[in-house]
């Protein structure tokens, strides 16, 4: 295994880690999806039993990340996990993967949410743009305005205290909760 002259930080601490597995799941997941669920299923205990199943696998997810983390105590994570499984290849196609789309998408989600949650709070207005798009038998409408503006504000100013460095941003998360 190759070592690293400027080693990745283990700076956060179980209540940083926590904190974000919670602020991910509630923020998103809970709020965002459930309402899109109960829509399509029209049946809260269909909504339930799949929230209940959704738990399990995550549960199993957890337990197998714990498991691994406890083998490879590296940081890294999932870079790490794969690079001691498949080689250095697999590993550093998936860094590069989870840079330019899992992860990129999931910071997308969050801004959208931050922006959707803000305008129930504050009237943004309407879009200034609107274009509806027929892909593959679906109608799909996209908007641009104020809304997407603000996601897009909150990502950057996100990425700067990710780029401050992971105490700037444990303090930054600490003063928040405050």
């Amino acid at each position: 295994m190759p070592e690293f002259q400027n080693p990745l930080i283990r700076g956060l601490t179980l209540t940083d880690t926590t904190s974000l597995v919670i602020g991910t799941i509630i923020g998103t997941g809970v709020f965002l999806k459930t309402t899109v669920m109960a829509q399509q299923v029209d049946t809260p205990s269909l909504v339930l039993a799949a929230w209940v199943a959704a738990g399990a696998l995550s549960m199993a997810g957890a337990l197998t990340y714990a498991e691994l983390g406890a083998m490879l105590p590296q940081a890294g994570g999932e870079y790490v996990y794969l690079r001691t499984a498949y080689g250095d290849l697999v590993a550093f196609l998936y860094g590069w993967t989870t840079v330019a789309i899992i992860a990129a998408g999931s910071i997308a989600a969050l801004g959208v949410a931050f922006a959707t949650f803000l305008s129930a709070i504050f009237s943004i207005g309407k879009p200034w743009v609107a274009c509806t798009f027929h892909i593959f038998g679906h109608e799909l409408l996209w908007n641009f305005g104020l809304k997407q503006v603000i996601a897009v504000i909150v990502i950057l100013i996100f990425s700067v205290i990710n780029c401050a460095g992971v105490v700037f941003g444990g303090r930054v998360q600490l003063v928040l909760r405050l």
